[in-house]
């Protein structure tokens, strides 16, 4: 676990989100988020998702599936993220994906929502 934050309030970095989605298939999507906030207490930031930068949906093999064959659902979901402010820890700077449960992505979590 990261001790310190390696950005301060004002600062941006990209947060890489993935989740599997039931059929199998790996959806990731990569936001550019702004630090508003820094808690050292916990080891977080306050973040602002200002902009979907890149995302692509996978197979379980990890092969890239055409556009065309996006779940169009998800995806959707996915659109409804940016503008978010969300709580990540220190960690979440090193670029690596996050991870998450697919029901942040679905709303039956409130990741997305709780500092909204």
């Amino acid at each position: 676990m990261a001790d310190e934050a390696q950005y301060r309030v004002g600062d941006s970095f990209s947060v890489h989100f993935a989740w599997k989605l039931p059929n199998g298939d790996f959806l990731r999507a990569v936001f550019k988020a702004e630090v508003l906030g820094i808690d050292p207490l916990v080891q977080k930031y306050v973040l602002r998702l200002t902009e979907f930068v890149a995302g692509r949906q996978e197979t379980a093999d990890g092969e890239a599936r055409p556009l065309a064959d996006y779940d169009r659902d998800y995806w959707g979901r996915v659109d409804t993220i940016a503008g978010k402010r969300i709580s990540l820890a220190f960690e979440a700077d090193d670029g690596r994906p996050l991870w998450l449960r697919l029901t942040t992505l679905t709303g039956e979590h409130n990741f997305f929502d709780r500092l909204n």
